[in-house]
């Protein structure tokens, strides 16, 4: 038997391979056998239920043909500027774009926004209507900033810190899942946000992140990792590879190998790999059989999702959802990833296939969170490698910085775009640092995750924790959020867990 093979039918698969070794080998495996660390919250007794989907439009979407400036007169000029900077990319018709109601650009830092009205690429109907609902927030101009930088004398003269390889996929993908650019950190937002509440749920063999694509730096932690499951879930599958069956797994042959099986990952092993590689497969094979009787009990849903990729990892996340109860789950993250979007070319027609799927895969799962009752208690998000540049490269668009993102569900303050939205001009910007138009973010990954991490039930004494820098952008005060985006149904945190710096980690 090889070791491919021997992994497979130990039951190891249920997390997949390259998932149980990278966990085996990575620092943060190691931490959690060693050290078992704990942090804590004050929320950590509460008996709600909350749960964070993030969709990874992995690739670097062109998100300024997703959220679109669409003035024509009386002062905004917002459509005039785009067509003119984004000349064969731009949106032809400014009649075909898809209006957002009153869109509130909040504006932030003492930056105004420069537009008034906007609109949404033609093919996203789904996200027009969630925005005009007030069940989805556009944040403009967001990416990755160690530090705030206010313009372009900012981030040329040198003393400012910038993240590690603004343009490169590895480096950003990466820092969009850590929060920490300026280190190719191996613990991620989601991971930090497990090490601290994890605990909430009642069955410790079940991680509080659940994964749709696979192995991932997002949901790595330091004592906690992503459980990774397919979208094939259903109440007589809960899309995990088990043992494999053996002989319709009936009879002496199969109990043998069971027990042999049991005998192995309970021993207790000197070394320490050893040890955490036992622990891990024990671990895997524990969480199967809980899911596997979970899905038993998922119920049929009246929402019907679209056949693309994206359509199926939601529904499959809806449907673990449904059966949280089950799963003893109080708090879960899902993590997804939707991938195509590096269009240096081809970009007007990859725009038009990739953008409705995005936009009718939201509507159907936002749809469903209605129908579970559970639409205040779901937030989802979108993150990407980066933004692209608004100029043309003569076929498409290239890596830039900072770019516009989603933020949906019931708990969202919808219908704003919050940040400020850029100026779609090359000359005379504050933030362009390239003359193809390239922006500086306005609002820093820090700012979303921690308004989410609050919503979430992290405490603010915590916060530093799950995101190192944070203190280079906002100091919690009672009533005061990051970004306003999220609605906390009038609650208050404590002042007395005010973080007092975030130089701790």
């Amino acid at each position: 038997m090889n070791r491919r093979d021997f992994l497979k039918q130990s039951g190891c698969a249920a997390m997949g391979t390259t998932t149980l070794l990278s966990t085996l080998t990575s620092l943060g495996a190691v931490n959690g056998a060693m050290s078992h660390k704990k942090y804590g919250s004050k929320e950590t007794e509460a008996d709600d239920y909350k749960a964070l989907v993030c969709v990874l439009l992995a690739g670097g979407v062109d998100s300024y043909n997703m959220l679109i400036p669409t003035g024509t007169g009386g002062g905004d000029v917002g459509y005039n500027e785009y067509a003119a900077t984004r000349s064969d990319l731009a949106i032809p018709d400014p009649a075909t774009i898809l209006a957002l109601n009153n869109p509130q650009c909040t504006g932030f830092r003492n930056k105004p926004c420069s537009y008034n009205a906007f609109g949404v690429h033609p093919t996203m109907t789904g996200v027009r209507d969630l925005f005009n609902n007030g069940k989805l927030a556009f944040i403009s101009n967001i990416g990755t900033l160690v530090e705030p930088l206010a313009n372009v004398s900012e981030y040329e003269s040198g003393l400012k810190k910038i993240p590690l390889g603004i343009y490169s996929h590895s480096d950003q993908i990466m820092q969009w899942q850590t929060s920490v650019p300026q280190s190719r950190n191996a613990l991620g937002v989601a991971g930090r946000l497990g090490d601290l509440l994890n605990a909430m749920n009642a069955n410790p063999q079940i991680s509080m992140n659940i994964s749709l694509g696979g192995k991932n730096t997002f949901q790595t932690g330091e004592n906690v990792s992503e459980y990774s499951i397919s979208n094939n879930v259903s109440a007589n599958n809960i899309g995990l590879e088990g043992v494999p069956t053996w002989w319709n797994n009936a009879g002496i042959i199969n109990e043998l190998r069971t027990a042999s099986i049991d005998s192995m990952v309970s021993q207790t092993y000197a070394n320490l790999l050893q040890q955490t590689y036992s622990n891990t497969a024990k671990g895997a094979i524990d969480s199967y059989a809980i899911f596997k009787e979970a899905a038993k009990r998922i119920p049929s849903m009246a929402t019907q999702f679209p056949t693309s990729s994206l359509g199926n990892d939601l529904a499959a996340v809806a449907k673990v959802m449904s059966v949280r109860n089950n799963l003893g789950a109080k708090r879960q993250i899902f993590f997804v990833t939707y991938g195509g979007w590096d269009m240096h070319d081809g970009l007007a027609a990859g725009l038009n296939l990739r953008l409705p799927v995005v936009s009718n895969a939201l509507k159907a799962f936002y749809d469903a969170t209605v129908e579970l009752g559970i639409a205040d208690k779901v937030t989802t998000f979108t993150i990407s490698d980066f933004a692209r540049t608004i100029t043309s490269n003569g076929l498409g668009s290239d890596h830039a910085w900072g770019g516009n993102m989603m933020v949906m569900g019931g708990s969202v303050n919808g219908g704003k775009i919050y940040g400020t939205f850029p100026r779609m001009v090359l000359t005379n910007n504050t933030q362009n640092i390239s003359f193809r138009g390239n922006f500086i973010p306005s609002v820093s990954t820090d700012e979303m995750y921690a308004e989410l991490a609050l919503w979430y039930g992290v405490s603010p004494a915590d916060l530093c924790y799950v995101l190192p820098n944070l203190g280079n952008f906002y100091s919690y005060s009672a009533n005061n959020y990051p970004l306003g985006l999220m609605n906390f149904n009038g609650t208050s945190i404590s002042n007395i867990d005010r973080p007092q710096s975030c130089l701790t980690y």
